[in-house]
């Protein structure tokens, strides 16, 4: 009789020791959620130095109408620091398809409104369809 005592006090305590493994490991496999960055985060400033507050940045529109960028038609912009090609942009960026900007002053406007975020240390300085729409470049 003692010994069927034991024997069930031990399966007792073999259910109890399982249950409590797989409640632990069910838990640490639970898959944190990813972090969002917050919106409000977005297209903020860098913190620390901008290697860009002083330097010499410029916009040169250029006509895009051969073969040599794959068909495509419109006007683009460089992105000139002290000089330098930095950004080549022959199309319209952020925007489905190929084609650059219906006039030579909606590439300008494009291209100073992505010198203004290097200024402000916005890197990259990437552009959103919504940011272009009010900029009233896109057609």
């Amino acid at each position: 009789m003692n010994l069927l005592k034991f024997v069930i006090t031990g399966i007792v305590s073999l259910r109890k020791c399982v249950a409590i493994a797989v409640v632990i490991t069910m838990s640490a496999c639970q898959q944190a959620p990813e972090k969002e960055i917050p919106a409000t985060q977005q297209n903020q400033p860098a913190p620390g130095f901008n290697p860009y507050q002083d330097a010499n940045l410029t916009v040169e529109v250029f006509k895009v109408d051969s073969i040599e960028h794959n068909g495509t038609h419109g006007w683009g912009y460089d992105i000139m620091i002290n000089g330098e090609i930095h950004i080549h942009q022959p199309h319209i960026p952020a925007v489905m398809g190929n084609n650059g900007f219906s006039s030579e002053e909606k590439a300008q406007i494009a291209g100073e409104f992505v010198i203004k975020k290097i200024k402000n240390n916005i890197l990259p300085p990437r552009v959103s369809p919504e940011e272009l729409d009010s900029l009233g470049v896109l057609d």
